[in-house]
């Protein structure tokens, strides 16, 4: 493991640029940090990554083995002194690991053909990043095929989105900048119904048919969908509540419609 002692060197600085989006879209890189979101960047065959060490960790025997298992796909590592870890951390209670990786960038083109055959989740104007990174882990779980996001949701790359995605970001297909145009678009060349999750809708999602190809779609945090993805859905449906209770939490609601939709396939395909 080489090792840097300035606060100076290059891929400290690269480290704390790319805590800033703007950076981020410059050099198409992201930061993952914690122990267990880089070894699911490894064990998913993310190569190039660059590894930062914090110098109080580097005798673990898990790291030493990550560390060997990474460098054959071409991954660095570095070892830094505690003081200057505390620089490139993004978090108050980090693990002393932080890793500098390749955008990795899903479009329409080069989905994986397994999302043709599974749920697709849009979100449309999602603003939290803690949100986003659950909805994430819960889309993964759940056998869903892809996840699109509207312009105006929150960065995919964002720290703490990837974070609470907990290694989910990079297993589950997520394609960014998809308008309301596109995603209707989509849907008629994939003959797959835009069903709306919807306050007061008429139909419970338990009555939905979820055998038949669909792309769900959730709204943001405060406000749900836009009129206009409302009115573009085929169909709406909504999660009964208890008298007083104005609604359930975001990432809740999309946990509570994947699983049954996967429910009605039968859990199948569970790999």
């Amino acid at each position: 493991m080489k090792e840097i002692t300035s606060r100076d060197n290059r891929l400290v600085k690269l480290a704390v640029r790319l805590q800033q989006k703007k950076y981020r879209y410059e050099e198409r890189r992201l930061i993952a940090e914690g122990f267990r979101i880089v070894e699911d960047a490894v064990h998913m065959g993310i190569t190039d990554g660059i590894c930062l060490v914090a110098a109080e960790i580097v005798e673990r025997p898990e790291l030493q083995n990550l560390q060997a298992e990474s460098e054959k796909v071409g991954w660095e590592w570095y070892l830094l002194p505690d003081r200057i870890y505390e620089k490139v951390k993004e978090t108050h209670s980090s693990q002393g690991i932080t890793a500098i990786l390749p955008f990795f960038e899903y479009t329409f083109k080069n989905l994986p053909e397994v999302a043709n055959e599974r749920p697709i989740l849009y979100l449309e104007a999602i603003q939290d990043p803690g949100n986003l990174g659950t909805i994430l882990r819960t889309a993964a779980a759940a056998n869903v095929g892809a996840v699109f996001l509207s312009p105006d949701c929150v960065d995919l790359y964002n720290g703490k989105t990837v974070r609470s995605a907990m290694g989910a970001i990079f297993k589950v297909p997520v394609v960014q900048n998809v308008s309301l145009e596109r995603i209707s678009a989509f849907c008629d060349e994939k003959k797959r119904i835009l069903t709306g999750t919807l306050l007061g809708a008429n139909k419970l999602y338990t009555q939905v048919d979820w055998r038949q190809p669909t792309v769900i779609a959730f709204g943001n945090e405060g406000n749900g969908l836009s009129q206009a993805c409302a009115e573009a859905c085929r169909q709406a449906l909504t999660i009964p509540m208890k008298s007083h209770t104005e609604s359930l939490n975001l990432a809740t609601s999309v946990a509570v419609v994947l699983y049954k939709a996967w429910e009605e396939a039968g859990f199948a395909d569970k790999t």
